[in-house]
Formats: C-alpha cells, structure tokens, sequence
C-alpha cells in the first residue's frame, strides 16, 4: 500500500511539471465559425494586430512620401564636354 501511495505521489509530481504554462489561448477551430469570444478571441487578436500594421505601413509611406516631396533638388544640367 506504502508502494502504490509513493507512486501515485511521484507520478503526479511528474506530471504537474509537464504541459504548457502562463496564458493560454483557444486555437482557432479546424471548421465552423463560432461566435467571437470578443477581446480574447484569436480572431479578434489577429484582426486587429493586421490593423495595426496597415495604419502604420500607411503613415510610412506617408511620412515617405513628404519627405521624397520637400527634399526634391532641381536637375542640374551638365554643360557638354568637348570632344
């Protein structure tokens, strides 16, 4: 009986320390559409992560774009070289 406690004690302390720690996150689903579990919700997360990097690919371009237009130089001509 002392035998199968110890076990049972090691072997649960054995599997306490495997699997995934910290903040977990529901995967999305292989098919179906669920409903939106709202902030937490991969989706959402991914919505608004794509969201985020298409304003700021915008405001680049932009910022690019203002930049490319006030440090333009007029074309300076190059008298010809005799030959």
């Amino acid at each position: 009986m002392i035998r199968l406690a110890f076990a049972l004690a090691v072997t649960m302390t054995m599997l306490s320390a495997c699997g995934l720690k910290g903040e977990l996150e529901r995967p999305v689903p292989l098919f179906g559409n669920p409903p939106n579990e709202g902030p937490n919700d991969p989706r959402t997360i991914k919505a608004k992560e794509q969201a985020e990097a298409k304003r700021k690919a915008e405001e680049d371009a932009a910022q690019r774009a203002a930049r490319d237009t006030t440090n333009t130089q007029p074309a300076i001509e190059m008298p010809d070289r005799p030959q």
